[in-house]
């Protein structure tokens, strides 16, 4: 049926379209025509995923009728879009952002040069292109690119996105089979195994629609990698075999009665896939091979460090302490004392303690002392977020950068990496430690030279790494890494609630002292917190200023109070849309100038965490939108449409997002519908974000349920057991 698009009646983050369109096909059943239009025209609802949203193209509809509460709608299973004939169509067409690299500028030039003819031209012989004004060679190429992944992947996402398959997965299908992508995805689906970061779940549903063999080895495989990859995303190295086992048989039969695969198949799976040095098995623990590989690395190189100390002596440590003292606004407590004495004697050292102990205090001496002893050694201080490493700089006069950035880390093709070049500096700093995954070590490790100095600072109370392993704890936990603890509180006056309730959370006591510091607010349920929450945050922010006030939430995604819907009802009242006001639609979210925004993911030009301001949106001659970003540190940044990807509203964020952070103030929403959520370190993190206030909203229940809930340590890893038995070992070996 031919149509044309006349509007969008609702659209969802997964592709899935519901869109009204015109058509003069007198074959439409009377039910499907819309009532809400008085013309002589033939108006319907289509449903489908990726459908075409503009009308300067005619487009062929292709689908079964589908009865739905609104009538008769279209379910679109094949769709064509037909190029307009007349140069005006033509022009609006190639502007529409259809094709990247044409603005409305260059379809003009195009259509001026080619006529009626430019469909052939793009289709047949696009090269010709270079003859109009404004295109050269790499144009051109982005060009070719977009128009041919249009045409080749028009097919290929409308029988895939169902599956919630995103379009950038898609782009790695055709990457890996190109023009095949379409017959082999019907034909043989697990070979979507074989692409990096493809679901395991989307596969298997497909393959179950295409009724391929169910016993097919990749379907194992992807079974087995598929838990072995969420045991991580849970912060497990390893799963213990027969767990492993379980978990696959109860995956690749789900749904079938009686089970469709053995257990025996499995099995020999996962030994195949021992063999072929994919998975690991030591002593009945499976791990990813990679997984594995950086404990062992890790645990190797600290003993390493620990047995060959060659960092440079300091013959009387506490004389230069009194130094260092005498040009300090403040005295060392005996804790910090003799934290210094430790970290500058150590190969490798902790520095920990709680909120407010002074652990950047002592960090301030014992980098003065290193500096003015040994000034032509480089030291280096680093942090796994922006606003980490930006507020150590601050706070002990010496540059520091993220972890990421430092080690020129972007993402985890790049920690894989062999042979990487060592860093250069004799001392590295780690701050905010706890926040350091296993793979993050193991690049760390990885890429110090021989010789260096390594300061862990860090609380292990806090959340532990977003990724697998528990590096600080276990580091701790093996009792091998000499471990400075600091006790005093300096942060807060001794008396403050903050520091005495954040005591008291992380030693499970319910009795919380509460005054104008330290503020609970009851809620009944979510859609009153929120109201709450957002009364609260406008009343804060009139008396202190919107940059000293945050929102941490317990979830991004999840309830009335979660950092998303926070953000949205919030930014519609700070900042609503109005002439004038430029915005960007990027996927499901909407950015708009005078936007409060936060980094999420680590970039060339950014680091995770980094928050700051849009400034102006606008459109290049492309028709491509760039966005102009400051951060609060004062960087300038131009973000693509792409780029915004990996960028969020920040006026509220997640608790996990705001590790390494200090705000004067925090509001916090807890509910028991969090009880997924609810921690002891969860809302032992959440309190000692804030400098002066705490307004905790929501239910008493839901606090002491976060107090008792301590499983802090119920990951799977043994980098503490290795550190030992590799100590033992190869102390052992030099004593013969």
């Amino acid at each position: 049926m031919l149509c044309k698009f006349e509007k969008t009646i609702f659209q969802s983050s997964n592709g899935y379209c519901v869109f009204c369109y015109q058509t003069q096909d007198v074959t439409v059943p009377d039910a499907a025509r819309s009532k809400f239009h008085h013309d002589n025209k033939i108006h319907i609802t289509a449903v489908g995923y990726h459908l075409p949203a503009t009308n300067t193209v005619d487009v062929e509809l292709q689908g079964t009728w589908q009865p739905s509460k609104y009538g008769l709608q279209l379910a679109v299973d094949h769709f064509e879009t037909i190029a307009p004939q007349d140069n005006a169509g033509l022009i609006a067409y190639l502007s529409s952002g259809c094709i990247k690299g044409i603005g409305p500028g260059t379809a003009k030039a195009i259509v001026a040069r080619f006529g009626t003819s430019t469909m052939d031209i793009l289709e047949n012989n696009p090269e010709a292109l270079l003859s109009v004004k404004g295109i050269a060679k790499a144009k051109l190429e982005k060009i070719k690119r977009s128009y041919q992944e249009t045409h080749e992947l028009r097919d290929l996402t409308a029988y895939l996105a169902p599956y919630g398959v995103t379009m950038k997965k898609i782009a790695k299908i055709h990457e890996e089979f190109g023009k095949t992508s379409y017959e082999i995805v019907k034909r043989d689906p697990f070979q979507l195994c074989r692409i990096r970061g493809f679901g395991f779940l989307t596969v298997d549903a497909i393959a179950r629609k295409t009724k391929v063999s169910l016993r097919n080895p990749l379907r194992y495989s992807g079974a087995i990698h598929y838990c072995l990859e969420e045991a991580r995303s849970s912060g497990h190295l390893y799963l213990p075999k027969d767990e492993l086992l379980s978990k696959c048989y109860e995956l690749l039969n789900k749904d079938f009665d009686p089970a469709v695969v053995p257990m025996s198949d499995i099995e020999y799976a996962l030994n195949s896939e021992v063999q072929h040095n994919s998975i690991y098995n030591e002593k009945g623990r499976i791990y990813l091979t990679f997984e594995r590989k950086c404990e062992v690395k890790a645990a190797k190189r600290i003993v390493s460090m620990l047995l060959n100390n060659n960092t440079p002596t300091i013959p009387d440590i506490r004389a230069e302490i009194v130094k260092s003292e005498a040009q300090m606004p403040y005295q060392l407590a005996p804790s910090q004392r003799s934290a210094v004495e430790l970290c500058l004697e150590a190969p490798i050292a902790i520095m920990t303690g709680g909120p407010g102990v002074g652990k950047t205090s002592t960090l301030r001496v014992i980098l003065d002392i290193y500096h003015r002893l040994f000034p032509k050694h480089e030291i280096l201080l680093t942090a796994p977020t922006g606003k980490a490493s930006r507020r150590m700089s601050e706070q002990t006069g010496f540059p520091a950068s993220t972890l990421h950035s430092a080690m020129g880390i972007q993402c985890d093709e790049d920690i894989e990496e062999k042979n990487p070049d060592f860093l250069s500096a004799d001392f590295v700093v780690v701050d905010e430690c706890s926040m350091v995954d296993m793979r993050l070590a193991y690049a760390l490790f990885e890429r110090l030279k021989p010789g260096v100095k390594l300061l862990f600072v860090g609380d292990p109370d806090q959340l532990p790494a977003v990724g697998p392993g528990n590096v600080l704890r276990e580091m701790i936990r093996s009792q091998m890494v000499p471990t400075a603890m600091l006790d005093t509180v300096f942060r807060q006056a001794s008396n403050s609630r903050i520091a005495l309730n954040a005591y008291a959370v992380n030693h499970n006591d319910t009795h919380l002292q509460y005054g104008d510091d330290f503020i609970m607010q009851d809620a009944i349920d979510g859609d009153d917190a929120a109201g709450q929450v957002m009364k609260c945050f406008f009343e804060e922010v009139d008396r202190h200023g919107l940059e000293n006030v945050q929102i941490l939430s317990p979830f991004r995604r999840r309830g009335a109070v979660c950092a998303d819907n926070l953000n949205q009802a919030i930014r519609e009242m700070i900042n609503p849309k109005r002439a004038g006001v430029n915005e960007i639609k990027c996927g499901t979210k909407v950015f708009r100038e005078g936007d409060r925004i936060i980094q999420t993911r680590n970039s060339e030009a950014a680091s995770n965490g980094d928050v700051g301001v849009i400034d102006a949106i606008r459109v290049d001659e492309d028709g491509e939108p760039q966005i102009e970003i400051t951060l609060v540190d004062g960087r300038e940044l131009l973000y693509t449409g792409d780029d915004m990807e990996y960028v969020d509203l920040s006026y509220c964020i997640s608790i996990h997002k705001s590790q390494g952070a200090e705000f004067p103030t925090v509001i916090i929403p807890l509910l028991k519908e969090h009880y997924v959520m609810l921690r002891r370190n969860l809302l032992y993190t959440a309190i000692s974000r804030a400098k002066s206030k705490v307004v905790i909203i929501g239910q008493r229940q839901a606090v002491f349920t976060a107090i008792h809930k301590c499983d802090v340590d119920k990951r799977n890893t043994v980098l503490a057991d290795r550190i030992i038995a590799y100590y033992e070992r190869e102390t052992q070996r030099r004593a013969v």
